[in-house]
């Protein structure tokens, strides 16, 4: 997919994602996007044979779900294709890094299923020993998102993207990147 650098970061997931200028948020030419605006969990976990699988990146960030929530998914089941993804990211022989779900702007019924799901895989990220970052300390407060990082409730501004990715460096200098 990149035949100048090696890829050593895959981020996965939906249009929020997708938004994100990751290259440039990062100062790293090592890293692609793979967010696919309007996508559900199990839409995403076809993207691991196209981004993972072929350039083995030694980190693969995974943010998804919020598209599932809005066509009536169950948590459950979003819990079952979370899991999935996760491993098969490992599967590739690339760390997956599970990243929470964050709220959507008041919507407190959604938002309690969300804290729900964010802690069951917290408990599968600790048991596989797959890294977890939790997103929401920055961009939540009182169940619910900040009004100030989003502009429709649910997707971020320009300027979350800063603080979103001065948070996953301490995850990226773990693994020597």
């Amino acid at each position: 997919m990149n035949n100048e650098n090696p890829v050593r970061i895959v981020m996965l997931g939906n249009s929020i994602t997708h938004a994100g200028n990751w290259k440039e948020l990062l100062h790293r030419n090592d890293i692609i996007n793979g967010g696919m605006p309007g996508w559900t969990s199990e839409q995403i976990s076809w993207l691991i044979k196209d981004y993972v699988e072929p350039n083995k990146p030694l980190l693969c960030f995974y943010k998804a779900g919020i598209n599932d929530y809005s066509l009536g998914i169950t948590t459950d089941r979003i819990e079952r294709n979370h899991k999935m993804v996760l491993d098969s990211i490992r599967e590739c022989g690339t760390m997956p890094v599970y990243q929470t779900l964050l709220y959507q702007m008041g919507n407190g019924s959604i938002n309690r299923e969300i804290d729900m799901l964010n802690e069951r895989m917290e408990a599968f990220c600790k048991l596989r020993e797959y890294e977890f970052l939790d997103l929401r300390p920055i961009f939540c407060k009182n169940g619910d998102l900040r009004e100030e990082f989003t502009y429709d409730g649910t997707h971020l501004t320009e300027g979350s993207y800063i603080p979103w990715a001065n948070v996953l460096l301490p995850v990226i200098r773990k693994y020597g990147l």
